[in-house]
């Protein structure tokens, strides 16, 4: 027999809601456009209920609905400003979520695919990010360039007045304020600040996927092995060696790597550079290849003067000032070579100390950018000063191939195309390669970093070089340059330490001695959470403070500081405290736990969608990768900011992501949120294709809208209206009866509009019906309704669920999942020969094509079997239906009472006819509705609740003295005979069986139902009277109900 119901699922009538079970997933998903969902086919889900499709229009607008359910209107406003900003990055939203969607399957993956996958879609991420970048610097490549331009013009004039400074973030808002003044016409999609943001984003993107590669390697890495070296190996077989075998090495270099790529991506041309310092310089353009040249000017005219052909002795008398500086004020050197000056410690003239100046900074702006040795050479030798691309060389790379092999080209293959590299010009200056030892000469470029140089751009050079910190933080200008010294300085410091005790004779202890030693390892502490304290000493740091607050630059300390799952965690927390603030959320509950005061990272709002996305889909990477996120309140917190991001695509009308993001939730956190925010889903179709994208991501839709009802029933108080109606107004009040009649009913029964609350409940309602099968569980959350209306006086609210979701229709939606076919069980005869022969008579396929579609019942069915399955069936949904004859027959009150006070019966003969004829089509709704009220109605349930009882007691008594009303109107309006119809109702009311009277007896109405049945009485005697006490001529057409007429009361002596 197939199952009606599942043990421990059903609502009962008093409102308890059972356990969850599982669907399976039939189909895949395939993201679709706003445009594209609206006009999508409605008739594309096979497993969708079969009723009308029309988009059911409430009395209130949704996005109120939603804003009664999720927070106040003001509040979501404050959550996400402008909907506009969610259209404007809509593409790249849908993007991810495609690219996420093809991962649904991994949990049936093994370990090694699954990791594959995950890296395929981390670089799925920074292609669309870069897709992205190229996009907007094709619209605002101009301005992008000004930008960076202004910015280096604004260094060249601060150059005689210390380090350069960074102070990007208010040049390119200053921009932007002045390209707003002069644009005229609507505004701009998208911005140069959108573009500064991708750039940072595609960034981001690379920066995880190269994280990735080192710390979830392959399970079968041979980095351990020590592949022949040896202490004559050179330095460059060590240092690969060196980052194979330790990890926290390699993933150091990994960062560095990265640092210099970003360098080179976001940061202003090279040649751009130089030209902005050349336009700078107070010695004019296109001298770059003549040196010191004012200097030499000076020296050959002292020269001159002296008639002197040899160099100039320093010590020569009156040099000290006869050769002074244009200004008069300071000794200038005597000679040329590039230690002059300080060896002499003696100045050059202003221009050529800018010409310096600005020759180191490009230097270390081709250094900052990875640039290899060789394009640093040419662009020296360019200019002349090829011993500084020798300096900074540090001698040729050593090999010896009988010890370190033939093959060069795989140890540099990284770095470029192993056929254009040559070990002699294609290695980057960041990798430590050189003589066979060249710890020495890291030991003086340190030398010159701490005690020698006449710029901080050259002390910053040398300092780079030798793993120096203090002199590479000089000329930092951002967060980037900041973490670059920091992590330079401890890979130089932790391969020294490894030469130091893996080859003690290739390191010079003596050097040490004499030119001292900065141990970066040490000073920054664990090397495990080193990176951790660096990131959160930069959000401190007086010049950074600006630059760290930007959460996606943040997410990018995170990730080099390995913190992610403790950074999520207090952004939950952060979420948390935000949404509830003002008010309660109805999606993120409120945390005990508060974020850490101590804790350093910013944290952002709900408002920073781009960030909730970035960090959201972060998120499900580590997790896919293995990441535990705990249980527990933990669990909560971490899952606070993709609840968050649903929010945001709600908001932003992405709904059909939403099962998809909801899919990676706890089971019991999916249901609740995915009741929350599809309530406000009006259109049918929309509803259809959610569903179906539910069950294709294994989400529990039975259970999720259960859970959205359940949550809406305990937080809708239905007390607006008639808080106290132990008794029922339908008759109108302050109006006394006449001799021969009683109060008439009030002109409008079922007046005002729809609130708020009940249509809440009746769209949770309704999405029962896009459910598959779920009979009893249906009806029993439709008489729950039914029961909360009736209770609390909403009669308007139960007229719309009648008008919605009638019996009739969840019918014929649902019956298929059972019987196999579509049944009205309203209209359906369980013992009807001919229904059951149509049935039956169909082919042996096509019942068995029928019983595919039943969930359980894969036999064929008997004649017996059909009429058990449609007793239990009918047995199910008889409480729905009798709720819905109650309000049937207050709905055909209201429409006797619209009817009879309508004012054609003085209108004139014809008016008047049509007016009669409506009424009593109005009067034959009455009796019809009246009919099953009074004869056992809700009264053989099983275990009735007391909830029933109160219902009748209170509506009964009130309808049936209506009746009486209508019966004694009708009687004087349509025909006399019909009065007879009140003793009928008198006989059923007094009868020994009669399940009405004790309603009277309970309500305490009993006397106004012998008033009412004694005013009848004598509306019956009064209407025999008239016209000499005869009965009233009927043409011979049946009188009253059942073919009595008013003849029995003409009594004659």
């Amino acid at each position: 027999m197939a199952p009606i119901t599942r043990k421990g699922r059903s609502f009962d009538v008093d409102g308890h809601l059972p356990a969850p079970f599982r669907n399976g997933r039939d189909d895949s998903w395939e993201v679709a456009n706003s445009e594209s969902r609206s006009n999508a086919s409605r008739g594309d889900y096979s497993g969708a209920p079969d009723y009308n499709d029309g988009d059911h229009q409430a009395a209130i607008a949704a996005s109120e609905m939603a804003s009664a359910l999720l927070g106040p209107a003001q509040y979501e406003q404050d959550l996400f400003p402008l909907k506009a900003t969610a259209d404007r990055v809509g593409r790249e939203v849908e993007k991810f979520a495609e690219q996420l969607d093809k991962l649904s399957f991994l949990v049936r993956k093994k370990p090694d695919e699954k990791r594959k996958e995950v890296f395929m879609l981390v670089d799925e991420y920074h292609n669309l990010a870069k897709n992205a970048v190229g996009r907007l610097r094709r619209r605002h490549s101009n301005k992008r360039k000004a930008i960076l331009s202004s910015d280096w013009r604004r260094k060249v004039k601060d150059f005689g007045r210390g380090p350069i400074e960074n102070d990007s973030h208010s040049e390119l808002d200053n921009f932007d304020d002045e390209i707003n003044q002069d644009y005229v016409g609507p505004a701009p999609d998208t911005t140069v600040a959108d573009l500064f943001y991708w750039e940072q984003e595609e960034q981001t993107w690379s920066l995880l996927r190269r994280l990735l590669d080192v710390r979830f390697p392959e399970h079968d890495t041979k980095g351990s092995e020590e592949g022949g070296i040896n202490r004559f190996s050179s330095e460059e077989r060590i240092w690969d060696h060196f980052l194979n075998t330790n990890n926290l090495a390699k993933e150091r270099q990994t960062v560095l790597n990265w640092l210099t790529d970003t360098a080179e991506q976001s940061g202003d041309d090279i040649n751009i550079i130089v030209e902005q310092l050349e336009s700078g310089a107070p010695r004019g353009k296109g001298l770059w290849a003549h040196g010191w040249l004012y200097t030499k000017e000076a020296i050959k005219a002292q020269k001159r003067m002296r008639s002197w052909p040899q160099s100039i002795d320093p010590m020569a008398p009156g040099i000290s000032v006869s050769l002074l500086n244009a200004d008069k004020t300071e000794s200038l050197v005597t000679q040329l070579d590039p230690d002059a000056v300080t060896r002499q410690e003696r100045v050059m003239e202003k221009q050529d100390e800018y010409f310096e100046r600005a020759t180191w900074v490009a230097c270390w702006e081709m250094l900052r950018r990875g640039r290899s040795w060789a394009e640093i050479r040419e662009w020296c030798k360019d200019r002349v000063e090829g011993w500084r691309a020798m300096s900074l060389r540090g001698g040729i790379p050593a090999w010896d191939m009988a010890i370190d092999g033939e093959d060069v080209s795989a140890s540099i293959a990284e770095f470029g195309d192993p056929s254009t590299l040559s070990r002699d010009d294609g290695l980057p200056m960041s990798q430590i390669c050189g003589n066979r030892s060249r710890s020495l000469w890291r030991r003086m470029c340190f030398a010159l970093a701490r005690t020698g140089g006449m710029d901080e751009y050259e002390r910053a050079i040398y300092g780079f070089l030798g793993g120096d910190l203090d002199s590479v933080q000089a000329v930092c200008t951002n967060w980037d340059d900041y973490v670059f010294a920091h992590y330079n300085s401890l890979l130089i410091t932790q391969f020294d330490s490894y030469l130091r005790e893996t080859y003690p004779d290739r390191f010079s202890e003596s050097a040490i001695r004499k030119t001292g030693d900065f141990d970066s390892v040490q000073f920054h502490g664990q090397p495990d959470t080193a990176g951790r304290r660096l990131i959160d000493h930069l959000k401190t740091h007086g010049a950074l403070t600006t630059n760290s607050a930007i959460p996606i630059k943040m997410m990018q300390g995170v990730l080099v500081a390995n913190d992610f799952p403790n950074y999520i965690y207090q952004q939950g927390l952060m979420l948390a405290k935000l949404a509830n603030m003002n008010q309660e959320s109805k999606i993120i509950p409120t945390m005990e736990e508060q974020p850490a005061d101590d804790f350093d990272l910013p944290l952002f709002g709900m408002d920073d969608h781009d960030s909730l996305r970035v960090m959201t889909h972060i998120f499900f990477v580590f997790k896919d990768l293995g990441l535990d996120i705990g249980v527990g309140h933990r669990e909560v917190a971490i899952e606070n900011v993709i609840v968050a991001y649903i929010d945001f695509l709600r908001l932003s009308g992405k709904l059909a992501m939403i099962p998809l993001y909801a899919s990676r939730l706890s089971t019991a956190r999916q249901t609740l949120t995915l009741g929350r925010v599809l309530l406000d889903t009006a259109a049918v179709s929309q509803r259809r294709e959610l569903v179906k994208l539910m069950k294709s991501f294994h989400i529990d839709v039975p259970q999720v809208v259960e859970t959205q009802l359940r949550f809406i029933l305990d937080e809708v108080v239905l007390k607006e209206a008639n808080e106290d109606i132990s008794q029922l107004n339908v008759l109108a009040e302050n109006k006394k009866p006449s001799r021969a009649t009683m109060r008439p009913l009030k002109k409008t029964i079922l007046d005002g509009d729809l609130t708020i609350a009940c249509d809440k409940l009746i769209r949770s309602f309704e999405w029962y019906l896009l459910v598959d099968g779920y009979w009893a569980e249906t009806f029993a959350a439709g008489a729950l309704l039914y029961k909360k209306f009736f209770l609390s006086g909403h009669l308007t609210g139960a007229r719309e669920l009648l008008k919605r979701v009638p019996s009739s229709q969840i019918s014929l939606t649902k019956s298929s999942a059972v019987l196999g076919k579509k049944v009205d069980i309203t209209k359906h005869n369980a013992d009807a020969d001919e229904e059951e022969e149509a049935f039956f008579s169909v082919s042996r396929s096509t019942r068995q094509s029928r019983h595919q579609e039943a969930r359980d019942w894969n036999h064929n069915p008997s004649s017996e079997h059909f009429k058990m399955l449609f007793e239990v069936l009918h047995d199910q949904a008889k409480v729905y239906m009798g709720f819905e004859e109650l309000i049937v027959a207050l709905c055909a009150f209201d429409d006797w009472a619209k009817a009879a006070n309508q004012p054609a019966m003085h209108s004139g003969p014809s008016k008047a006819k049509s007016w009669r004829s409506k009424l009593q089509r109005a009067f034959d709704n009455v009796v019809a509705a009246m009919d099953p009220l009074m004869h056992g109605w809700l009264t053989d349930i099983p275990d009735e609740a007391a909830s029933i009882t109160a219902i009748r007691d209170r509506y009964l008594p009130e309808l049936i003295l209506a009746y009486v009303s209508v019966i004694q109107l009708a009687g004087h309006t349509l025909s006399r005979d019909i009065l007879l119809q009140s003793m009928n109702l008198a006989t059923v009311v007094a009868a020994e069986d009669s399940d009405v009277l004790p309603c009277f007896q309970n309500a305490g109405r009993l006397p106004e139902l012998v008033t009412a049945l004694a005013t009848a009485s004598k509306a019956i005697l009064k209407a025999s009277e008239e016209k000499g006490g005869g009965p009233r001529k009927s043409g011979g057409r049946v009188k009253g109900g059942t073919g009595e007429d008013l003849g029995i009361w003409n009594v004659r002596p």
